[in-house]
């Protein structure tokens, strides 16, 4: 079953390395949508027939427009003469008047290039934010991004204990929004491809894309979807024009200290560590001891978060060897993403992991080694095929 969208521990990774900002809260939310069905008509390129071709030229380019005339000039049957301008006629390329015939404008355009455009009708689904009426950009349509037609999410579908919220809005579908796009310079910015006409609305149902929305010390949103690893600049501008923190159904706001008291007092996992508040947020510490195979802590959990409340807090080790674990482990892991598709791009997420975690950088030779001896032939295998892909 297809994931709605990566871990939030993940987003929460990447906003805690801005620059100059303390992520603070976490919201996963279902944001509003209208999908919205349309037809169109767009021009298919084929080949031109023989006759097809004759017929168009010698009316476009000797100027015959008397069928009588055009017939004897190709010296051809008058029955297939009248087929074929029957023909040409059904597919836009010529008007007929009585025994007058000339091209279409379609038709002038087909001679003009050397191709005959037919026109046929296409069907596209438009995404348009629910809250301004926008149209989505075109990254939105990404075979990564899924968009749901309802709230209800399956377990299958999460990639963590995420509870999604959603966004309330009482905003109308607004019609005009499709005139706008199909007039707009740059539509295909929007998936709307340029050789697309009369675009005519089919139809329109709700739909919602799972995000997160992460609150800053500064009151500022940072959003997060499938579009890319880093944020998505679109919805982000959307929060910025909305009055969201009205918008999220969240629950009460609690002081951060008082959350975490709580959870380590619950929590038979996490309870014997040590509450830390550093610069870049809060840390759970604990002793290298805590860390290894069942029912110990996973060492892959070191470096990333748990979450309660909207709020969240990093696990951690002052063990550069428990963290260096944690970072071959984890490095194996996201080895064999989906989105991994090359050595490159996996030595660039090693290093990126390996700054989070405050320690050197692992090498793929590293990865090979523990996958070895450890046994694991299913990873070893993985990195084998991202090696002869190459660059």
């Amino acid at each position: 079953m297809k994931r709605l969208i990566y871990p939030a521990t993940r987003a929460v990774e990447h906003a805690t390395e801005l620059p100059g900002v303390r992520p603070i809260r976490l919201f996963p939310v279902l944001w509003p949508l209208w999908q919205v069905e349309t037809s169109a008509e767009v021009y298919d390129r084929q080949d031109f027939e023989v006759i097809d071709h004759f017929v168009m030229r010698t009316i476009g380019e000797c100027g015959i427009h008397d069928r009588a005339e055009l017939t004897a000039f190709l010296n051809l049957p008058s029955g297939l003469v009248d087929r074929c301008l029957a023909f040409l006629a059904t597919i836009q390329q010529v008007t007929l008047s009585g025994t007058t015939v000339d091209l279409a404008p379609l038709g002038a355009r087909s001679l003009s290039d050397g191709v005959r455009y037919v026109p046929t009708t296409s069907r596209l689904t438009i995404l348009i934010e629910r809250q301004l009426g926008r149209p989505f950009p075109r990254q939105h349509y990404d075979g990564n991004v899924t968009v749901l037609d309802t709230t209800e999410i399956e377990d299958g579908q999460l990639a963590d204990r995420s509870r999604f919220l959603s966004v309330f809005t009482t905003a109308q579908y607004r019609p005009e929004v499709l005139q706008w796009l199909e007039q707009h310079p740059d539509r295909a910015k929007f998936n709307l491809p340029s050789q697309l006409r009369n675009l005519r609305e089919e139809g329109h149902r709700d739909g919602y894309l799972p995000c997160y929305l992460i609150e800053t010390a500064d009151h500022e949103i940072l959003a997060y979807t499938n579009v890319a690893e880093e944020r998505d600049a679109f919805l982000e501008q959307v929060c910025i024009e909305t009055a969201i923190e009205h918008l999220i159904e969240a629950k009460r706001i609690r002081r951060p200290q008082e959350v975490w008291k709580e959870w380590l007092a619950e929590s038979k996992t996490y309870g014997a560590g040590q509450l830390k508040e550093t610069t870049d947020g809060w840390q759970v510490v604990l002793d290298p001891g805590a860390f290894g195979k069942p029912p110990k802590i996973p060492p892959t959990r070191i470096g990333s978060y748990q979450f309660r409340d909207n709020h969240f807090i990093q696990v951690w080790s002052a063990d550069p060897a428990a963290r260096r674990q944690a970072l071959i482990e984890r490095s194996l892991g996201i080895a064999t993403l989906p989105d991994i598709t090359s050595m490159p791009h996996l030595e660039t997420r090693i290093r990126d992991l390996a700054a989070k975690l405050r320690i050197p950088a692992a090498s793929v030779d590293d990865l090979r080694a523990h996958a070895r001896r450890t046994g694991d032939d299913r990873r070893l295998n993985h990195l084998a095929t991202l090696a002869e892909k190459g660059t």
